[in-house]
């Protein structure tokens, strides 16, 4: 009988300690849901903030709570985007995509964010992927389209009249804080002429006439542009310079003769070789600096 009351005890605890452990496991599946409502409730508040620096610290307060949450790495990656924090507003879009792949309105965060460092590709990239999720976000396809038709041009390929109006009827900034143009009513085009000179091959006169015929449309047929060419180095920058002049007052002459455009709406400007652009930094090779500017000029 003795020696039998130690075993007993051992199977008593054995058995307690199975009751504790399966208790603990209980309690820690059933707070998961806790801790989800919880987060869904943080969401609701922070969207019936209206103020936007209180909703600021409502989403860095509710990001540390809820690292998890694909809408409040959204959330805050847009509030970081604002701030021109773009590398670490990139890394929580890239962690709400991740957490919810369905989440288009995060990748054209991204989308944002790569045209704000002057990734071209990348950022059609991801708007691609928001406009398969968001089919009916007009922002979003208006911006995937634009992008696609400055890649175009960038490329040298020829763009239609069509194009041309799509990024000149758009009203919006244009960025000169990355060396691709990447939004506004601007677009860098490799126009394709014979060697160094000012005149055209017969894919150049295609693109220009193109735009001859834009500038015609009722859509843009009272904006004003400058126009500005760009070289790549050649014996001189002084040569270079005056290669450039002769392109741009060539440029306009064809379009005020051919397509008798008002000579008022065009301005004239030409750089040479002083601002080359890295070309080594972009994805493809383009010869970037032998490129015509158009700008739609702030009415």
């Amino acid at each position: 009988m003795a020696e039998s009351m130690p075993n007993c005890a051992v199977k008593l605890m054995q058995k307690r300690c199975w009751y504790i452990f399966l208790s603990l496991f209980i309690s820690l599946s059933l707070a998961t849901p806790v801790l989800a409502a919880d987060c869904q409730a943080i969401r609701k508040g922070i969207q019936a903030e209206k103020n936007l620096a209180k909703r600021r610290k409502l989403v860095a307060a509710a990001i540390v709570q809820c690292p998890d949450d694909p809408m409040l790495n959204y959330k805050y990656g847009l509030s970081l985007e604002r701030f021109r924090k773009y590398d670490k507003a990139l890394g929580y879009y890239k962690n709400a995509v991740l957490l919810d792949p369905k989440m288009g309105k995060a990748y054209a965060g991204m989308g944002d964010i790569y045209i704000y460092l002057g990734l071209l590709d990348e950022s059609i990239g991801v708007y691609r992927q928001a406009v398969k999720l968001m089919p009916a976000d007009e922002r979003a396809g208006n911006r995937l389209a634009r992008l696609e038709i400055k890649r175009k041009a960038l490329r040298g390929e020829v763009l239609t009249g069509v194009e041309f109006i799509k990024i000149m009827d758009n009203r919006g900034k244009i960025s000169n804080t990355t060396p691709l143009l990447l939004t506004g009513p601007v677009l860098q085009y490799q126009i394709a002429f014979v060697g160094d000179s000012d005149l055209l091959l017969s894919k150049g006169i295609n693109q220009l006439g193109a735009i001859g015929q834009a500038m015609q449309n009722d859509a843009i047929k009272n904006v004003r542009f400058e126009v500005s060419t760009h070289m790549d180095s050649s014996e001189s920058s002084s040569v270079a310079m005056e290669e450039s002049k002769k392109r741009a007052e060539m440029v306009k002459d064809m379009l005020v003769t051919n397509f008798q455009i008002d000579p008022k709406r065009i301005e004239l400007r030409w750089y040479g070789d002083s601002q080359a652009l890295e070309t080594d930094k972009f994805a493809e090779d383009w010869s970037l600096n032998q490129r015509v500017e158009f700008r739609r000029i702030k009415e």
